[in-house]
């Protein structure tokens, strides 16, 4: 486990990302959006690869990046999981580590969580993981300075269903896993999924199980606020299943859900397409449900 500091100025270099595709794409007037958290931050301390449960298993780590300040009050914080069609990926991507930086440095304790892939142990072993690491990171709420009731996360594509299945599944699925941490919620108080598969088609009978599946879980009652990202030609996740996903939720009665569809873009949506519409939006949202939120 390292532990390193990051100080504003070499953050520059983590910020080639941002002039390429993340928050400089931000219009001015989206800059003064009063919901929007600037950053009082100039110091970040990254944690890698702690182990959040114990085992043989080599995927069972976590990186945690915490805004460095004098101050003791409990902050918000943003989960991340990586994509990768459930058999590729790792929490080290580029577009995954920026974001652990970048809300970071706006007040957010954020982690990233490393989950067996299926080549490693065949479904549901991922559900199970990143659920363990919620539970993980509430059982050290006290230790990282964070506020249990107001954990968010965000995903993209594969990342994207595991954090819609952490913010829709309940314990009464049998998804927890034996990872321990068991008297912690694995829940989550918001979610954003980009490119969601929120339903999975016959051709993969392998992961086609319905409780492994958001979409299945539209009927619960205590679903919390949503962001969906989704790419009107994507040829990976077919827009009509997130569109029909929001609709059966609209119509379940899950008012706090926000849907944004960009019509000629694809898969990589709020991955590295879009970025000028979705950035701003995910950040007013994780500041509207998370950092500004009444307890």
């Amino acid at each position: 486990m390292k532990t390193t500091r990051i100080y504003l100025t070499l953050f520059i270099l983590i910020t080639v990302y941002c002039s390429l595709c993340f928050s400089c794409t931000q219009s001015n007037d989206n800059k003064k959006n009063e919901n929007t958290t600037d950053s009082d931050f100039n110091e970040v301390r990254v944690i890698e690869n702690i182990p959040y449960r114990s085992g043989p298993g080599k995927s069972w780590l976590l990186d945690l990046a915490l805004p460095v300040d004098d101050g003791n009050e409990l902050r918000p914080a943003i989960v991340i999981v990586h994509g990768g069609g459930w058999r590729a990926g790792k929490k080290e991507d580029y577009v995954y580590r920026s974001m652990l930086l970048t809300y970071a440095l706006k007040g957010y304790v954020t982690m990233s969580v490393e989950y067996r892939l299926t080549q490693e142990a065949p479904f549901p072993a991922c559900i199970e993981d990143v659920k363990c690491a919620v539970r993980w990171l509430r059982a050290n709420a006290d230790k990282y300075m964070v506020n249990p009731d107001h954990i968010g996360a965000f995903g993209h594509s594969a990342g994207a269903h595991l954090v819609l299945m952490l913010a829709m599944c309940p314990p009464s699925a049998g998804l927890e896993g034996d990872g321990g941490w068991n008297e912690f919620s694995s829940k989550v108080n918001c979610v954003v999924g980009g490119s969601t598969p929120v339903e999975i088609g016959p051709q993969r009978a392998e992961i086609a199980k319905p409780e492994w599946w958001p979409v299945n879980y539209v009927s619960e009652k205590d679903v919390p606020p949503m962001l969906l990202i989704q790419g009107g030609s994507d040829p990976i996740v077919k827009p009509e299943t997130v569109d029909n996903f929001v609709e059966k939720m609209k119509l379940a009665g899950h008012t706090d859900l926000e849907y944004i569809r960009l019509e000629e873009l694809g898969h990589d949506v709020s991955y590295s397409t879009g970025l000028s519409i979705t950035v701003p939006a995910m950040e007013k949202f994780f500041a509207r449900t998370l950092m500004n939120a009444t307890p």
